[in-house]
């Protein structure tokens, strides 16, 4: 579910309105995620905004690392291989995660 915020006023964006992907899975995992995206860029709690659609592709350029940099700092952090996420989305990363930790539900 995509979530509306009103409309540009002004500039070439003029009458075109702001819609975001959802974050049910984000939101669903937040403790992975926060987790994640502290201990692999160094970002808090309300430093960054991502969606059910965010990928690793997101944060390339983020202390310089490339999209190899960033899955080996995972795969360091985590002990879990990510590179067979296409595209490096950042929710099935975070269900990675936690079934590594936790398991596959039953």
């Amino acid at each position: 579910m995509e979530e509306e915020f009103g409309e540009f006023e002004s500039g070439p964006f003029k009458g075109k309105k702001i819609k975001f992907a959802s974050s049910t899975g984000v939101d669903m995992l937040i403790d992975i995620s926060e987790d994640l995206m502290k201990r692999i860029f160094g970002f808090d709690s309300g430093e960054y905004l991502i969606t059910d659609e965010s990928s690793l592709q997101d944060f390339t350029g983020v202390d310089d690392m490339e999209l190899l940099d960033i899955q080996t700092k995972i795969r360091e952090v985590y002990d879990l291989d990510v590179s067979d996420i296409e595209p490096g989305n950042l929710v099935e990363i975070f269900m990675r995660i936690h079934r590594n930790k936790y398991g596959e539900p039953s």
